[in-house]
């Protein structure tokens, strides 16, 4: 008889499932667990419209000894808008890593998987946790098949200013409640241009149930060449739902610590914070800048920091390699997180990934991962 069980969390569960999410950490050079804290459910909104978490108990106690999301929001896809699945927080207990659970739960989302909200999934795995994208990739046990899109950089970077150029005629500034159709009508236009930019509505902004809770309008700073919007980004500060603790570093990252933190204080880089402290940052996101234009995506990026520099000490962004905005912020001091960007499918949402049009650039939200 099996030791576990596998069922969806309910809100009785959220005292284990933040447990489990504060006690398992992300792994690689530096391991970083999630504190979900107040609620585990609620903050679980920026990742989809729907989203159902799957959990594996030991029946004997009860206990919570795995956890995953299986999240769908509409994004755009091939120029269209598609109900794209994410799966994300796979946390499981150091005990039972080697056994059969990641193949039994990769059952128990297939069975979840028969209800067709979404053709396929994406997800992110850090590159230096190798084990993990082995296994992921092997096909084995049944396993869906996981494609490689490519790699994602996350990176932390710094509150230093490297310059402070801004294009002639490009007036920046907050974001206001006038602005919200003039914005919306932006995204839409650009999204399409993007693989995977989600398609926001106007009720994802200013409410806790959209897709973009706590982000007010004045964090997203807005480019306007006259009266043409050209340019987005925001500063999501994501700590009153979500926040990261450094779990802990690499051997080899460990004993550099301190030495890095005395180089990095003179050269604008983050800082590598204690373990088991709770960082100041933000995420930046709703990156979104017309035809890629690097000079506007800097200055805008300038706009965000000398307002935000004096209360965060970094901050989180991620693009994909291909991204041609990935020059400027590659340029700026930063300590680089890289992960894959995977594409999971089933038998049923293959031809949907081969069809995949190579010329458009992924584009992920980083605050909803």
């Amino acid at each position: 008889m099996s030791r576990f069980e596998f069922s969806l969390a309910t809100p009785a569960d959220e005292p284990s499932l933040r447990e489990l999410s504060g006690a398992v950490s992300m792994q690689g050079s530096i391991r970083i667990a999630l504190d979900r804290a107040p609620g585990y459910f609620a903050s679980l909104r920026p990742e989809g419209r729907r989203t159902e978490v799957l959990v594996c108990r030991e029946i004997s106690s009860g206990r919570v000894v795995a956890v995953g999301h299986r999240s769908v929001r509409p994004m755009w896809v091939n120029g269209a808008v598609a109900p794209v699945g994410y799966l994300g927080g796979l946390r499981i207990s150091p005990e039972v890593q080697r056994g059969t659970l990641l193949a039994r739960g990769h059952r128990f989302l297939r069975e979840r998987h028969s209800d067709r909200q979404t053709e396929f999934y994406l997800c992110t795995i850090m590159e230096d946790n190798r084990l993990a994208l082995a296994q992921l990739q092997s096909g084995r046990c049944g396993l869906p098949r996981y494609h490689d899109l490519g790699r994602f950089c996350s990176m932390a970077v710094g509150m230093r200013l490297e310059s402070r150029r801004v294009p002639g005629r490009l007036r920046l500034r907050p974001a206001t409640p006038a602005d919200l159709s003039a914005l919306i009508a932006f995204l839409r236009r650009e999204g399409p241009k993007r693989q995977f930019f989600p398609a926001y509505e106007p009720e994802d902004f200013c409410r806790n149930d959209g897709l973009l809770p706590g982000l007010a309008l004045e964090d997203i700073i807005l480019a306007w060449q006259g009266s043409e919007l050209i340019g987005a980004a925001a500063a999501w500060d994501q700590r009153s739902f979500r926040r990261w603790r450094i779990a802990g570093y690499a051997p080899w990252l460990r004993a550099l610590r301190l030495p890095f933190n005395v180089v990095a204080i003179c050269r604008g880089l983050p800082r590598l914070p204690a373990p088991g402290s709770r960082p100041d940052y933000f995420v930046l996101s709703l990156v979104c800048i017309r035809d890629y234009d690097a000079r506007v995506f800097h200055a805008v990026l300038d706009e965000i920091i000398v307002r935000r520099r004096d209360r965060f000490d970094f901050f989180t962004a991620g693009l994909h390699e291909r991204d041609p905005l990935m020059q400027e912020m590659q340029a700026r001091r930063h300590i680089p997180m890289p992960s894959r960007l995977l594409a999971v499918a089933w038998d049923d949402g293959e031809e949907s990934v081969r069809q995949l049009r190579a010329g458009l650039v992924p584009h992920l939200e980083a605050g909803a991962l």
